[in-house]
């Protein structure tokens, strides 16, 4: 399973070492520092629920005073471009969709857009979630943010971002 983790960290002296942590755990494949109203975001391959809430110790332990899970719908829209666990990202962006939508019709439209590295439909405070390849950086608007807004389902978009983005 997977699962993506935000969390917010308590004081800005442990931001560094709870990445750290994080990045060590064998769970995570991606961990990063976020500019939004969380600090830390993690994407998480686990088998068992268990392992999960080892993961939320770890970060309680290295500061952590809230998070926010969302695991990803294995059944629903989901893809990683071949090697995108490798593509470093430059932002996520959380998505809030209407109901109904068609997520099926999402994942062709989403994968029409190269800049988008992975998406996933997931359970949680949001119901998709998208990283954005840091291709994207230079010219984030018109390579990315302008493609989303084709999107009429969307609800509320939430970006974070892990750069100085370039207009």
């Amino acid at each position: 399973m997977k699962a993506f983790v935000l969390g917010t960290v308590g004081a800005r002296s442990e931001l560094l070492n709870c990445l750290d942590a994080v990045r060590r755990s064998n769970l995570v494949s991606e961990a990063y520092l976020i500019f939004g109203i969380h600090d830390i975001i993690c994407k998480v391959e686990f088998e068992r629920l268990q392992q999960l809430n080892g993961l939320l110790d770890v970060l309680t332990q290295n500061g952590v005073v809230d998070s926010n899970t969302m695991i990803v719908n294995s059944e629903g829209l989901s893809f990683e471009r071949e090697g995108g666990y490798k593509r470093k990202k430059c932002a996520y962006t959380f998505i809030k969709i209407r109901r109904p939508a068609a997520p099926r019709l999402w994942e062709t439209f989403l994968k029409s857009v190269d800049t988008i590295a992975e998406a996933h439909e997931v359970y949680g405070m949001y119901d998709v979630v998208v990283g954005v390849s840091e291709d994207a950086k230079h010219d984030f608007f018109n390579r990315y943010f302008r493609r989303l807004w084709l999107l009429t389902d969307i609800n509320m978009t939430n970006t974070h971002t892990f750069f100085t983005v370039d207009l």
